[in-house]
């Protein structure tokens, strides 16, 4: 028995796969073999690529779909006839229409309300600062009125010293 040559696992099973392709020369077929004799557990691995090669050349029987389509109907009559005791329960038109129509109006709404949330109005205050006028000797008051949420501006100017300029 040789000694078993230095190479891993999977340079073995890629030796292995070329075997089975025809690949392999004679050189790796040698060093090959000696592999699988110094290790039985790989031969497991070969034995399958066997396998594999004996399923892949095997022939494919054809099948005669008429006779499987036949003996399918068949058997459809069959249980057919035999289960004649059971009835289908038929509902008129109008059911029928109302029942869609209820359908598509609780899959329309279940729609909508998803994807339409309910909006939430934010409301930033506005806040006055600064008013300016063209009025000569203007002053200006500003104010927020508690009551009804607004900003008064007052503007008071007095007419008598505006026309003593």
């Amino acid at each position: 028995m040789k000694n078993a040559p230095d190479i891993s696992q999977d340079h073995a099973r890629l030796l292995m796969s070329q075997l089975l392709d025809g690949e392999l020369d004679a050189s790796d077929a040698s060093r090959l073999d000696s592999y699988l004799q110094a290790h039985p557990e790989a031969q497991d691995w070969m034995e399958n690529l066997d396998l594999v090669r004996d399923a892949s050349n095997a022939p494919t029987a054809l099948q005669d779909h008429s006779a499987s389509i036949s003996s399918i109907q068949e058997s459809i009559a069959k249980e057919g006839m035999a289960s004649s005791g059971n009835k289908l329960i038929s509902f008129p038109a109008f059911v029928r229409s109302l029942a869609a129509a209820a359908a598509v109006a609780i899959v329309g709404t279940v729609t909508w309300m998803g994807l339409h949330p309910e909006a939430h109005a934010h409301y930033e205050p506005n806040v006055v600062e600064f008013v300016a006028t063209d009025l000569p000797g203007a002053s200006t008051y500003i104010y927020p009125d508690e009551e009804t949420g607004w900003t008064v501006v007052w503007v008071d100017s007095d007419p008598l010293e505006a026309n003593k300029g």
